[in-house]
């Protein structure tokens, strides 16, 4: 009897997954092994199957396969890296590809089930429509004036200035992180944290560790977090604690928010949210508002440290486009802060090479706002660093009903479809023979006095793309390059001998550490001419 059972069952398996062209599958445990195996270098080993696949960018495959335990289309998940394929999810069939029921189920108590990044329909459009007038791009001149610049001046500058001056090397993905707690805390709650001050703040330390264990949840068993996470032991325990610690800020802010004039001017989302508790007759529940804040802090804080992170790596690593961001960034300074040797504004680029004078009135203040946004090259290079490195490397969505995709692969309705936006930067078949390559250069016009968007937006996915394009977009590109032109513009960065950067194993492409050197950067070698 038993042999028939296992012979049915090698047939079902066969007809359901014998002939998917992806990863190695074995029955009862599909290909976990060898994700397993490669647990260490999973976005790598992602693209390695995408660029094998027939459809270059397209394959299936399949996790634990039990008839009557799991449900075949629950284990079953189409993972893809084409651009058209991007835009049938994201855009044309976006209501056919919603986050489904595992990732609900899975951190709905993270992220809150009312919270934006949770929610679908009317409730999303809600949020959406508070959300995205404060994080829109013209709102972010005070956010930079009031929270960004003075982290900067204040915080961050002293910490690398005493490093450099005593040959400490500096974690920079720490610091990065600190950087951007700090700064969404102000823009969401109007609170300064200080933990580049004090890295060891508990509401930093709770941070971390909501990232670090609700990950885990995806290579746990269900069974076994749940199991853990009702008797409040091991991992889910600390992250319960983390989550409570964080809950907690959030109300303090709710209850000190109600309490400020109506009339006062207050520019944070927090307050966003206690003006409109109403939207078209809405009553907005006190955990929409609490979710989609906890959302925002937690995403906001990792986009920007994960970000900024690599693409300074990449320009420590590469002196050509190191030297090509700094003159750029002394060209723009020429213009707005520069003088010739009688004290007057310069009115033209040929200039000797600056004096130490010139050189301290350029470092004493961060950039403009205004001075940021004429950084042509920089935001070149932010895209270039992105498009290789994105800060979220995959997304996954659920499919509601049976699909084709653009490339004539079959989607069985109820199971997953897994985008990796970290293959797309790394297919020849998208970005060209070079696609390895760091080269700013391709996003800019012949000239390069523009930035030049590829046609097909869906090759440059970064922030998601279509309805669910990332909210805090501008507001992570005006963070970055702020703290990108504070630090080279003072200082030239080198990595500390023996030290290997690897990636961390996270929501996000966050690095496990990056540590290197500083050392003042002379700006007098650098003599601008047109």
């Amino acid at each position: 009897m038993s042999t028939i059972v296992l012979g049915v069952y090698f047939v079902w398996f066969w007809l359901l997954f014998g002939k998917l062209k992806g990863p190695k599958t074995w029955p009862l445990v599909g290909s976990i092994p060898e994700m397993l195996l490669n647990i260490g270098r999973i976005h790598e080993w992602t693209t390695d199957q995408l660029l094998a696949s027939p459809t270059l960018g397209t394959y299936q495959t399949c996790g634990i396969c039990i008839p009557f335990i799991n449900n075949w289309r629950r284990s079953f998940t189409t993972v893809t890296c084409h651009p058209k394929t991007l835009e049938h999810i994201l855009r044309t069939k976006f209501h056919n590809y919603p986050k489904g029921p595992t990732w609900q189920d899975t951190f709905a108590d993270v992220l809150g089930n009312q919270g934006i990044s949770y929610v679908t329909g009317e409730e999303w459009n809600l949020l959406r429509k508070i959300v995205v007038p404060v994080l829109a791009k013209s709102r972010l001149h005070p956010a930079l004036d009031r929270w960004v610049n003075p982290t900067i001046k204040n915080d961050l500058l002293p910490i690398l200035d005493k490093a450099s001056k005593h040959n400490i090397s500096v974690d920079l993905q720490k610091l990065m992180t600190c950087f951007g707690t700090d700064n969404i805390f102000g823009i969401a709650l109007g609170k300064k944290l200080k933990t580049l001050l004090n890295p060891d703040d508990p509401v930093a330390v709770a941070m971390d560790t909501i990232f670090k264990y609700a990950f885990r949840r995806f290579f746990y068993p269900d069974f076994l977090w749940k199991f853990m996470r009702f008797f409040s032991i091991g991992s889910e325990g600390s992250l319960k604690k983390s989550l409570h610690i964080l809950n907690n800020v959030i109300t303090e802010a709710q209850e000190e928010c109600s309490n400020i004039n109506k009339d006062e001017t207050c520019d944070y989302l927090l307050r966003a949210f206690t003006r409109k508790v109403q939207v078209n007759g809405h009553i907005l529940p006190s955990s929409a508002i609490t979710g989609t804040i906890r959302d925002i802090l937690l995403a906001g804080r990792d986009s920007v440290s994960t970000s900024a992170s690599w693409f300074l790596w990449l320009i420590m690593n590469d002196p050509r486009v190191d030297r090509k961001i700094v003159r750029e960034i002394i060209m723009i300074l020429r213009k707005t802060r520069g003088k010739d040797m009688n004290g007057s504004k310069v009115t033209n680029f040929i200039e000797k090479p600056c004096d130490q004078e010139t050189q301290d009135q350029w470092t004493e203040e961060p950039l403009s706002y205004e001075e940021i946004n004429s950084l042509v090259y920089l935001h070149a290079t932010l895209l270039e660093s992105l498009r290789l490195y994105p800060a979220v490397p995959r997304i996954v969505r659920y499919a509601i009903c049976d699909d084709i995709l653009p490339d004539g692969t079959y989607v069985p309705a109820g199971s997953d479809i897994m985008l990796s936006l970290y293959s797309v930067g790394r297919m020849k078949s998208v970005w060209g023979e070079d696609c390895l390559e760091f080269k700013p250069e391709r996003w800019l016009s012949a000239d390069e006095t523009r930035i030049d968007m590829p046609e097909d937006g869906y090759k440059y996915a970064a922030f998601n793309g279509g309805s669910r394009m990332c909210i805090a977009k501008y507001l992570t590109y005006l963070e970055m390059k702020s703290a990108a032109s504070a630090i080279l513009l003072r200082y030239k960065l080198s990595p500390v001998p023996g030290h290997q950067v690897s990636q961390q194993l996270s929501f996000t492409l966050s690095m496990k550490d990056f540590k290197v050197n500083l050392k003042p950067r002379d700006l007098s070698e650098f003599g601008i001419r047109r």
